[in-house]
């Protein structure tokens, strides 16, 4: 009996022991795995940290490339701008120094520009003729000009005058340096036009030869060129 009371008592201790081991090894894992939950909680606050960081920065970034492109597109309009600007002025440069400097190139009349523009608020086509008089000791050219357009008729050319797709044609020109010649005309939806020919005549006298020249355009390229603005140039006649 005495035996049996201390076998119970030698085995209830160590069976305490055990018990406090393992609640001791439990709390040491419970401790270890509340410091791993701890700093699993603090790398994913840091990670959402940096991930709102970079939100911000991306943010950030969008709006600088937008405004970026914003000022890229407005420098490249400028720009645009400031190239026609300078080739509208370089070519009215280049005019008057032909009409000034006459010697610089052949004597006689000269087609300095023609322009074709579709009018869509009239649905027409306005057309712009300049002329100018390249000649040392300039006096008064007299003279007309006939435009046609050679057109296809099936696979065949043909040939239709300015008169019979314009009411009101100006053929008459008088000009001492230059004069721009404007008026319109309609076309059929179906005419298809390969070529404008434009034939100036002028008449002689005592001081010029009479003369007589022909040139034509391209319709295609014509259509697709930007107008040029030669307004201030309008049916003007310059004063001896």
């Amino acid at each position: 009996m005495r035996r049996f009371k201390k076998s119970f008592i030698r085995w209830t201790v160590v069976a305490m022991i055990c018990l406090l081991l393992g609640f001791l090894l439990g709390k040491f894992k419970q401790g270890m795995l509340s410091d791993a939950l701890t700093t699993a909680n603090s790398n994913l606050q840091t990670v959402k940290n940096a991930q709102s960081d970079l939100s911000k920065e991306f943010a950030r970034l969008q709006v600088k490339s937008m405004i970026d492109d914003q000022t890229i597109n407005g420098l490249s309009q400028e720009n645009k701008t400031l190239n026609e600007k300078l080739n509208t002025v370089s070519n009215k440069l280049y005019f008057y120094e032909r009409v000034v400097a006459p010697e610089t190139q052949s004597s006689g009349v000269k087609i300095y520009s023609f322009t074709v523009v579709k009018n869509l608020d009239a649905r027409q086509w306005d057309y712009e003729l300049v002329l100018m008089q390249a000649q040392k000791g300039r006096r008064f050219l007299n003279g007309s000009f006939n435009l046609d357009f050679s057109v296809f008729a099936g696979e065949t050319l043909k040939t239709i005058s300015l008169n019979s797709v314009s009411s009101e044609v100006e053929s008459k020109f008088k000009f001492k340096y230059f004069q721009t010649i404007k008026g319109s005309f309609n076309l059929a939806p179906e005419t298809t036009v390969d070529e404008v020919i434009i034939n100036l005549k002028v008449k002689g006298n005592r001081w010029y030869k009479a003369q007589q020249l022909q040139q034509r355009y391209d319709w295609r390229i014509l259509i697709e060129k930007d107008a040029e603005n030669l307004s201030e140039f309008d049916s003007a006649i310059i004063a001896q």
